[in-house]
């Protein structure tokens, strides 16, 4: 069978009316020491074409202006069509989705998960094909903040953030000769991002971009690097339990961040952070976790933590019992004399979803995935006081690795928000428990497991089949069908006693190995022999596991039974497996879970840029920039000369003198959080005087009773 391809994109591109691109995206900016922090939220990737109504958001663009706005690059950055026409720019950074990404993310923008909408399921990266002087991409993921370090402090830099999409990706026409003789017939292939198979014109559309804008929109920020004032304290963004203070009783664990987006809008407010969400149907212990949002609002205190302002009231009289526990549930809500009060809202956002701007900052709370992931994701281990390694508990000399899974998506969608402790023993005599394969005998395990959310023990079923886990073929050399448990045999939650909306059920949620290597050598001296013969506490090698002697043994097969020889109840059994672990120890696994409704945080606005006290040694960091200062300096505008000092205290008074002692200006810094003074080199109090001659000058810093003293030089 012979094939030709011929891809259906028309060679022209098009603005088309009712096309439209991603919305503009908010960006906010931060700085630092030689450092722009660009943030920004995600509210262009859920932007709905006006024509195709499709969910066609590709990817972020950032531009760069050294000049206020006029270029956004130098002359190897202009961008110009095949007719020489000047078109734009090339981006300064680009991010767009990745191949899974762009595979998985939904064309009519529901949530493929639940819904089982159709996604993109192709890629998109190179150049557009509808306009071969733009580029869609290089697969790299989508971010939501960008660090541009290639800065000055001193230099103002403008930024653009633009979000563009796919553009709309018709067909290709396939001709096939099937009988090889020459005569080829002709096959639509639709593109899968376009399910209702959608043209324009008889073809695709090129990718859109949204507006640069100017500078009071929302995508639009000039600012000027430099260091923080030398007194101003930030918490450590990546230490996040610091600022948002788990409250009691929370239980979703999921990963949170904040960035500062605008300092002179931070507060002293005390802000409390709490989840609403409603309850599923299946779901398990009365837990609410649906449709997760966040309410944020103001409360007096860490204590009280009462509503500052109450926005509405509500008399209960007006209101059914449902009605009134609706209002009751929201977060903040309080209940006197009759009526119901609701708090003001700063905030309601969602979770997974970069928030606006609240209070100066800018935050998001990411929930458990929607797809369970291979393995149960672990917020920490507690192994009786022994040292803990990621998803490892190191004993001593000897590593035990944990395998914990969920049974199923259908499990893992019920939102098992559970801890669980495992007891250990040092022989068989922990649950009795059913054993897969082996109906003779049932299998005494050296463990019990408990529910510690629900307090309940769980019941158990042990899959005897062997450390590689599989009975195909049967691994009789390696613990299979041999009724006991052995290493990396899978157990099985299977009785999870939990609370659901037709009372008690027993659920089969969790699987788990237990896996450990043998540390200790085996060799023909360690390895059970049915000839040998064995002394007290000697250890040996049999079935992928290790057994020590209880008693001087001779040619007795290493087993998990219970003998009782004498019949005094005692085991008689000579051979004990050798565990590691001591008898008594335990393992606590705490996961990490959904959020649930009434999940709260509290946040003290007051420890962004607080104010600590002025100290000599910061003192002795101020600098004067440039020094020396020459007519031509980067620092400088073209209509006026001016140098700065830096590395200053939020509050403080600089006095400049000659080398002489004779005063030429006082300049009185006040700024929360820049360290930063301008000075326009002209003498007099109000800096409308001479421009200073070259030479040497003296500047005395002073702030809290402290001073510096330091030098700078004017040069022609």
């Amino acid at each position: 069978m012979k094939r030709i391809i011929a891809i259906y994109f028309s060679i022209a591109w098009y603005i088309i009316v009712g096309q439209s691109p991603p919305e503009s995206p908010t960006l906010y900016a931060t700085v630092n020491h030689e450092r722009v922090q660009l943030s920004w939220n995600n509210a262009a990737e859920l932007s709905i074409d006006s024509l195709t109504g499709y969910a066609d958001f590709e990817g972020y663009k950032i531009y760069r202006s050294t000049d206020g706005g006029e270029t956004w690059g130098g002359a190897h950055d202009r961008l110009f069509d095949h007719n020489g026409q000047f078109i734009g720019w090339k981006p300064f950074a680009q991010f767009d989705l990745s191949q899974d990404e762009d595979e998985e993310f939904c064309i009519y923008g529901d949530d493929c998960d639940e819904s089982g909408a159709p996604t993109r399921s192709i890629g998109i990266s190179g150049p557009d094909p509808l306009n071969t002087r733009q580029h869609l991409g290089y697969n790299t993921g989508l971010v939501h903040s960008f660090i541009d370090s290639s800065v000055l402090d001193g230099m103002e830099y403008t930024y653009v953030l633009t979000a563009y999409d796919m553009g709309l990706r018709s067909y290709e026409i396939e001709y096939t000769d099937d009988n090889n003789d020459g005569i080829f017939t002709a096959d639509t292939i639709w593109s899968l991002s376009n399910p209702d198979h959608i043209l324009v014109n008889g073809s695709g559309l090129a990718s859109l971009e949204s507006d640069y804008g100017l500078s009071l929109d929302q995508n639009y920020v000039s600012v000027t690097p430099g260091y923080y004032a030398s007194n101003v304290w930030f918490p450590d963004p990546d230490n996040i339990d610091t600022l948002f203070v788990r409250q009691p009783g929370t239980i979703g664990t999921g990963n949170k961040s904040y960035s500062v987006v605008e300092r002179y809008e931070l507060t002293d407010e005390v802000l409390k952070f709490e989840i609403q969400a409603s309850i599923a149907t299946d779901a398990v212990e009365n837990m609410a976790s649906e449709n997760a949002l966040i309410y944020v609002y103001e409360v007096d205190n860490a204590e009280s933590q009462i509503p500052v302002t109450i926005a509405s009231t509500f008399d209960t009289i007006n209101f059914s019992e449902s009605g009134k526990d609706s209002l009751r549930d929201l977060p903040g809500a309080s209940e006197n004399g009759g009526s119901i009060f609701i708090p003001e809202y700063k905030m309601i956002t969602g979770v997974d979803v970069i928030s606006n701007k609240v209070s100066g900052i800018q935050f998001e709370f990411e929930n458990m995935p929607r797809v369970a992931p291979d393995r149960v994701p672990i917020e920490n281990y507690e192994w009786s006081g022994d040292t803990i390694t990621y998803l490892n508990i190191l004993k001593g000399s000897k590593l035990i690795n944990l395998n914990f899974q969920y049974s199923s998506q259908n499990t893992y969608n019920r939102r098992l928000n559970f801890d669980y402790l495992i007891e250990f023993f040092d022989t068989p005599r922990g649950d009795t428990v059913q054993n897969s394969f082996c109906n003779t005998f049932p299998t005494v395990l050296p463990l019990q497991i408990k529910n510690l959310t629900t307090g309940k023990k769980v019941a158990l079923n042990h899959k005897d089949n062997g450390v590689p886990g599989t009975l195909n073929p049967p691994n009789y050399d390696l613990g299979a069908l041999d009724c006991m448990w052995t290493r990396n045999e899978e157990i099985k939650f299977w009785g999870d006693t939990l609370e659901t909306t037709d009372g008690l059920e027993a659920i089969y949620t969790f699987s788990l190995k237990l896996n450990f290597p043998i540390f200790e050598a085996i060799g023909d001296s360690l390895t059970w022999s049915e000839t040998g013969t064995y002394e007290k506490d000697e250890i040996v090698y049999y079935k992928a596991m290790m057994w020590i002697a209880q008693e001087d043994i001779n040619a007795k097969e290493p087993t998990a039974e219970f003998y009782d020889d004498d019949s005094d109840g005692m085991n008689d059994n000579p051979w004990k497996p050798y565990y590691p672990w001591d008898d008594g120890d335990s393992l606590i696994i705490r996961t990490e879970k959904f959020f649930v409704d009434g999940d709260s945080w509290l946040v003290d606005m007051s420890m962004l840029g607080s104010q600590q006290d002025v100290s000599v040694e910061s003192l002795n960091e101020i600098s004067v920039v440039p020094n020396p200062y020459f007519s031509r300096s980067h620092f400088q505008e073209e209509e006026e000369r001016r140098l700065r000092f830096t590395r200053l205290p939020s509050e403080c008074r600089i006095t400049v003198y000659t080398i002489t002692g004779e005063l030429v200006t006082v300049i009185n810094h006040s700024d929360p959080y820049d360290s930063n003074e301008w000075w326009n080199l002209q003498s007099g109090e109000s800096h409308t005087g001479k421009t200073i001659t070259p030479g040497l000058y003296i500047f005395v810093v002073e702030a809290e009773g402290k001073d510096h003293i330091g030098k700078f030089a004017v040069v022609r």
